[in-house]
């Protein structure tokens, strides 16, 4: 039996349509392997508004743990500059860091922004160097680097885009010189 030209086109076309879903679905999957490690986000809704200084003689630091007049701090620990300009702010709950950390340069830029879950790395840790061009972009799973964790150099090039499972090196790993060649790649 020969097929009528329309319906050798019609089969033809959706024979594409087909095609090109299961391509974009397969371009999707791998895309999804290079997005950052997601994962839930500190519940900081215990952390309440208070706000003291670093230089507080009722703060102290010991092994670890912040208290406030002898007692675990829960509230926010802010220090600045010698100009009054803020140097860092971070969230602590029962004494430890607990939600993000952000420093500061000078000028009131931001250095880096970093996560913790009871005094532990959880979370995006991100920085910007003086310039503002990014510095690195980290994902830490309860102190575990995981994903992707990217390096760029001062000028903004990349410096090195390197995998994580579990803390260790996990497939694929790149490093550029600044003037953007690569120095390695392995998997």
């Amino acid at each position: 039996m020969v097929l009528k030209a329309p319906l050798l086109i019609k089969v033809s076309f959706f024979g594409s349509i087909l095609v090109l879903f299961v391509s974009l679905g397969c371009a999707e999957k791998k895309e999804q392997v290079d997005q950052p490690f997601l994962f839930p986000a500190v519940d900081i809704s215990q952390i309440p508004m208070d706000t003291i200084s670093s230089f507080d003689s009722d703060l102290r630091l010991d092994n670890g743990i912040y208290y406030f007049k002898d007692r675990p701090f829960s509230g926010f620990i802010r220090e600045v500059y010698e100009n009054g300009s803020l140097k860092n702010i971070g969230s602590n709950y029962l004494g430890m860091q607990h939600g993000i950390t952000k420093t500061y340069y000078p000028d009131g830029s931001l250095r880096d922004s970093r996560s913790y879950k009871e005094n532990i790395g959880y979370g995006r840790h991100y920085g910007y160097w003086a310039n503002g061009n990014m510095k690195f972009d980290y994902t830490y799973y309860y102190d575990k680097r995981e994903g992707i964790q990217k390096q760029w150099y001062e000028s903004g090039s990349a410096y090195a885009f390197l995998n994580f499972k579990d803390d260790k090196e996990y497939g694929l790993q790149q490093a550029w010189r600044e003037n953007g060649k690569p120095t390695s790649t392995t998997k």
